[in-house]
Parts: structure tokens; C-alpha cells; sequence
């Protein structure tokens, strides 16, 4: 006669047998619930964390002149020449630790520069489809539309625009926070447009409490302070005016405390080739970048464009540049028609942050 407790244990293994006991269970059983939606940003990670800077990850109809069309395709990658084997080494260990099969495939006529397809199945599903396309130079700009605060329908025209342009806001005028608030919501970064004494006094309805050479350090962080307090959202400083105040090396040392003391990061709008601003804002560990053209110099639209297509030329040659343009009808008409060709050009429009960050010892110009 068999005991009671084997034929409970004999139960207990035939139950657990039909319910497959969960520990044994393959990870691959979850595999045929994965969509599109599941592996695009595991992918994603992957290669950000890879390729750090040296990537930039577009929508799949951004097309640069090289390589097979992207039809079909959920992105596609641009890979500088340091990290593309990098890369696809990460593309290839994700795959595993998701346990799909994975097929690369590089056309014959891709040239010189290498183009890779890349696609995801499981158990012959087809999961996932992107191109990966080596560069050999990652080109980023960055657009500053300033003088915001006294225009809210054109903060809000420049709000509704799909590209990374980053706002400079006056203080204590009657949109300053309403700017601010508006552009953060829109997604795009909030700069303070801070008030500089220039050669010439400037209007004082526009640059009330400017800073000034020969102001004591105390006042100097007073108005600063002041100004913040009217802008929401700062995450850097960018000079309004400032021709002679940016020549002064005490002043701007008061500056630069104040900004590392914040952690806020500093565009110096190069209002004069005598400005000391960015080697202060260097020697103070301030994250800094300068501006490389002015937008609208004249106000129409014809000399706008041919601004911007300067941009991109110096862009080209040193991998990154700074345009800063202002809320007028123009240069907002020039920008809705420039921006959305300029991925087709291998250039990406970052907030200026992203440039202070991967800017290293460039020249001061």
C-alpha cells in the first residue's frame, strides 16, 4: 500500500507539471509577446550608452545622400568612425539578452563609409528594422532666439516649432515668465537674457539693472538673483548688450561665481571682439560656448536663410556652431523654412546645453 505522503508528492509533481513550475520557465516564452513598441527604446539605450556623443538617433526619413532608402524603417542611426564597431557590438548583445535573431546587412555600393542594416526577428517574426549609417564627423548647432519677454505670439509661433530652439528670455518685462513658462512646456530650454552695459547707454525700458563695470560683487549678485527670479526654468545665461561690460575681467568673475555657484552654463553673444567672458568663464569652470553668426542682422528673410546656411558651413568645418536670432516676423518665417531640411544635411539642432557640454578647448573667437 502506498503511503499517503508519496501520493500527495506524486500529486504536488503531476500539478506542477501541467502548470509549469515558474522557475523553470524560459525567458524566450516572453519573446513572442515582444512588439515594436517594446524593443525600439531597449535599442535605443543600447546604443546612446555605446556611443555617447558619437551617435545621433533620427527619424527614419531623415536622409543625408548616402546608402538605400529608409523606407519601412522604425529609425535610423548616425555613427561617427570612433564608435561604430562599438555600436554594433552593443546591437548585437542586446539582441542576445532579448534572445532574437539578428541579420546586418551591408550593401555593396554603401562607398567608403560604412551603412549597415539592421533586422530583428523572432522565430522568424520580423520584430524590428533600422539602419545604422557611419559619419565622418558629428555636426550639431544650436539656434538662440533672444530679446523674449515683450512678444507672446511670437514666443508661441517659435514654441510650436518641432526643433530644439532654445529660448533667451529678458527680465521684469510683461511676458518674462509667461515666456519661460510657455517654452518648457513646448519642451524647449529656457536661457536668462541678462542685461550687460554695452559702449553706448541702452534703452532703459529694456535693460533696467543692467550690470555695469565697477559695481561691487554684492551688487553685481543682487541683480543677477533679481533677474533669475523672473525667468522660470534658467538652465544658462546668455548676455544682453554687454559690450563693455565683457570686456571687464572683475566683472565678470563676479559673473562666473554666481553661475558655477548655480550650476548654470554661459553663451557669450560676442557682442565685441574684446570680450573676456569666455576665458573668465573657463578659468571659473563654467560651462561656455560663444556665438558663431547673428540671424538677423538685417531684417528679411532672404538674408536670414543665407545666415543659417553660414551656420552649417562652420558646422562642417568644426563640427559645431551657435546662431542667435531674434523674435522678429522674418526670422521666424526663415526658421520654419530652414529647419526641417537641416537633418537632410547630417546636422543636428541641439539646445545650446548640449554644445557647453561636448565643447571642449575650442578657440575663442
Amino acid at each position: 500500500m502506498v503511503p499517503a505522503a508519496a501520493l500527495v508528492v506524486v500529486a504536488l509533481c503531476f500539478y506542477l507539471a501541467r502548470r509549469r513550475w515558474p522557475y523553470q520557465r524560459s525567458s524566450r516564452a516572453t519573446a513572442p509577446q515582444l512588439n515594436r513598441s517594446d524593443l525600439i527604446p531597449a535599442f535605443k539605450r543600447a546604443i546612446k550608452q555605446a556611443g555617447g556623443a558619437d551617435v545621433w538617433i533620427t527619424s527614419a526619413a531623415a536622409q543625408h545622400g548616402r546608402g538605400p532608402s529608409s523606407a519601412g524603417k522604425s529609425f535610423e542611426v548616425w555613427v561617427s568612425s570612433a564608435v561604430y564597431a562599438r555600436v554594433l557590438e552593443s546591437v548585437e548583445s542586446q539582441a542576445k539578452r532579448m534572445q532574437l535573431s539578428l541579420a546586418i546587412d551591408r550593401p555593396k555600393h554603401s562607398g567608403v563609409l560604412r551603412t549597415d542594416r539592421v533586422q530583428l526577428a523572432f522565430q522568424g517574426r520580423p520584430l524590428l528594422d533600422f539602419r545604422v549609417d557611419e559619419i565622418r564627423r558629428m555636426m550639431r548647432v544650436a539656434i538662440i532666439v533672444d530679446d523674449l519677454g515683450q512678444n507672446l505670439p511670437a514666443a508661441r509661433a517659435l514654441s510650436r516649432m518641432r526643433s530644439a530652439i532654445t529660448f533667451s528670455v529678458m527680465p521684469h518685462l510683461r511676458y518674462s515668465w509667461q515666456t519661460a513658462d510657455t517654452a518648457h512646456d513646448a519642451g524647449k530650454e529656457v536661457m536668462l537674457h541678462l542685461p550687460m552695459q554695452p559702449i553706448r547707454d541702452s534703452a532703459p525700458d529694456i535693460s533696467r539693472d543692467e550690470l555695469r563695470v565697477g559695481m561691487r560683487s554684492a551688487e553685481v549678485s543682487h541683480i543677477v538673483e533679481h533677474d533669475l527670479s523672473t525667468v522660470p526654468f534658467v538652465t544658462g545665461v546668455n548676455n544682453h548688450m554687454g559690450s563693455r561690460a565683457t570686456t571687464d575681467t572683475s566683472l565678470m568673475k563676479d559673473l562666473m561665481r554666481i553661475l558655477a555657484a548655480r550650476h548654470l552654463y554661459f553663451i557669450d553673444s560676442r557682442t565685441t571682439p574684446q570680450s573676456v567672458a569666455i576665458r573668465v568663464a573657463r578659468q571659473s569652470q563654467v560651462l561656455s560656448f560663444y556665438r558663431s553668426v547673428f540671424l538677423d542682422d538685417k531684417r528679411t528673410v532672404p538674408y536670414t536663410l543665407n545666415q543659417l546656411q553660414k551656420l552649417c558651413r562652420i558646422a562642417a568645418e568644426t563640427g559645431s556652431a551657435l546662431a542667435i536670432g531674434h523674435p522678429y516676423p522674418s526670422t521666424i518665417e526663415a526658421l520654419a523654412q530652414f529647419l526641417p531640411k537641416l537633418e537632410s544635411r547630417g546636422i543636428q539642432l541641439v539646445p545650446a546645453s548640449r554644445l557647453v557640454r561636448r565643447w571642449k578647448a575650442g578657440p575663442e573667437r
